[in-house]
């Protein structure tokens, strides 16, 4: 995960630090569908905080695997990774909170069901996120419930009085929830199980709802990766959202494992 600066900067490149080494502190069931993951190591001192909606990624090291990042001779394979967001960073803990959402079966959610206290992990970032201009007044954040983690780090860092009008797509009721214990938000929720809606399609149809009434705002959008690139355009070309307010991501991709985490509509 080498971070470049461009070819014509003259800088030197700037490499990230190698994945830190931690151990599953407690895990915390917090939904049907979502299981809260808090890692430990004193690795941790260093590592943010991150940025709103920042990604880190976790390696999965394969059982009887030796691997050591902190040694550049090592020839190990590198492991198999997950992009994900940090829910949270406790610096003097040298705690760091991931949720992991379940829809079906894979190599983290898999991890995640079976995780406990004591469980190694290797963490790597984290890098990316949110620029919150200190000049908003007003935003809405659409998410589906892969981004709500990442939703309610957005809510904490907004400026004092900023309106936050908030979308937030899942599966049935059971997927709701505070997004943040700290900042007080009251989300549309939008159940795709109530009308077996293809993923994406409630947020689409939600965000053409109340677009014509929020030109000035701000938007941050983070979801499946095609349902993103739609409601971009959309913001973009028929209702002229400036750029500059518009802030998108896909997370995933329907019918995509591993997506890469770069994705913010823009290719």
């Amino acid at each position: 995960m080498a971070e470049t600066t461009p070819a014509n900067s003259g800088q030197p490149r700037r490499k990230r630090p190698p994945p830190r080494p931690v151990n599953v502190e407690r895990v915390e069931q917090v939904s049907p569908r979502l299981t809260r993951v808090t890692f430990t190591g004193e690795r941790l001192a260093d590592f943010g905080p991150s940025k709103p909606g920042g990604h880190i990624k976790l390696l999965f090291v394969p059982d009887g695997v030796q691997w050591n990042p902190d040694d550049p001779n090592d020839e190990t394979p590198r492991p198999p990774s997950r992009t994900y967001t940090p829910r949270f960073y406790d610096q003097g803990a040298r705690e760091l909170g991931v949720e992991f959402v379940h829809h079906g079966a894979g190599l983290a959610s898999d991890w995640a069901h079976a995780a406990k206290p004591g469980d190694p992990m290797f963490i790597g970032g984290p890098g990316g996120g949110y620029d919150v201009a200190e000049d908003t007044t007003k935003i809405v954040i659409v998410a589906d419930d892969t981004a709500m983690p990442a939703a309610g780090m957005v809510l904490e860092a907004l400026p004092i009085g900023c309106d936050a009008e908030v979308l937030c797509e899942v599966t049935d009721g059971g997927d709701e929830r505070d997004l943040s214990p700290s900042v007080a938000s009251a989300p549309i929720w939008l159940h795709r199980a109530k009308d077996g809606a293809r993923p994406g399609a409630l947020l689409e149809d939600a965000v053409r709802g109340i677009a014509r009434d929020n030109g000035l705002s701000h938007w941050w959008i983070a979801c499946e990766a095609a349902t993103m690139r739609r409601i971009r355009d959309f913001l973009l070309d028929e209702i002229g959202v400036d750029g500059e307010k518009l802030h998108n991501r896909g997370y995933w991709r329907l019918g995509e494992s591993n997506y890469p985490d770069h994705d913010y509509g823009k290719d």
